[in-house]
């Protein structure tokens, strides 16, 4: 920034305007870009497009919107991920919320990203933004659509809610991690496509959000219950197993999802270039 003796020395040598204009250049050359955005990152086209349908259709599923796993923390390393998953988590909607050009599916790319020192998890949505923007020239707009989405209600004999545990056990939690892990290596057919959360204090209204994942559609929070509860959720992709849909997982609860027409938020991709721009 001038002083103000550098100032009046500009304006006394070369006059007002000039010197009006060589502080303004200085000021805009010295104000930072207030976007977040990564200390460094590469985009490439993915090195093995190797992800199946099914499995990209199951990841998904899994993922919450707007999560963006990390490798490392403040490193995120995402392999072969279509532009339009890193559209959707970008922009926290999921992927059937994102309305833009067919190829948006089919190219996929390698992405190598490390946010600054001391930025907090919540800024990788936007940092993803800022890289989307500058390397594919992306750009988007949100509107509101009328779709498929569902209500979380009691059911007709009442809910079945059990009371919030005690604050988590971070061993215990790892050891049940670890359990499950190894119940799903037996490769048997109708454990696949297996779903399973468990949060352990947890509202009707935090539940509705978390159920987006496994309805694949908005849902809302209407049976007026309060309080925070213990609840696990455990489901199939394939339907063909009983008890494996969503909706038998929620009425061993108590509670019932309600098929509703409502409001739902998109992104439009209004630009998108299929090759990014070189690192």
């Amino acid at each position: 920034m001038l002083s103000r003796k550098t100032a009046r020395r500009l304006t006394m040598r070369y006059g007002g305007r000039i010197a009006l204009a060589i502080v303004c250049m200085n000021v805009r050359a010295q104000t930072p870009d207030a976007r977040p955005k990564f200390e460094v990152a590469s985009v490439k086209p993915a090195a093995n497009r190797q992800t199946p349908y099914r499995m990209r259709e199951m990841m998904r599923s899994i993922l919450a919107p707007g999560l963006i796993p990390m490798d490392t923390p403040g490193r995120i390393r995402l392999k072969d991920w279509a532009l339009l998953d890193l559209i959707a988590a970008a922009y926290h909607v999921r992927a059937t919320q994102v309305f833009g050009p067919a190829w948006l599916s089919d190219r996929s790319f390698d992405i190598d990203a490390e946010a600054p020192d001391g930025a907090a998890k919540e800024e990788l949505n936007a940092m993803m933004q800022t890289l989307l923007e500058e390397r594919f020239r992306l750009k988007v707009h949100r509107d509101t659509r009328i779709g498929q989405g569902f209500a979380l209600v009691v059911a007709k004999n009442g809910p079945k809610l059990i009371p919030a545990e005690g604050p988590p056990d971070p061993q215990k939690r790892m050891a049940d991690f670890q359990k499950r892990a190894q119940e799903n290596q037996g490769g048997d057919i109708p454990r696949v496509g297996l779903s399973r959360a468990h949060f352990p204090s947890i509202t009707t209204e935090g539940l509705a959000l978390q159920l987006v994942r496994f309805a694949e559609a908005p849902v809302v929070d209407e049976t007026g219950l309060t309080g925070n509860y213990s609840v696990t959720i455990e489901t199939w992709k394939n339907e063909d197993v009983p008890g494996g849909a969503i909706f038998d997982a929620v009425e061993k609860l108590g509670l019932k999802l309600e098929a509703r027409r409502m409001p739902i938020e998109t992104v439009v991709v209004d630009q998108a270039s299929k090759t990014p721009t070189a690192n």
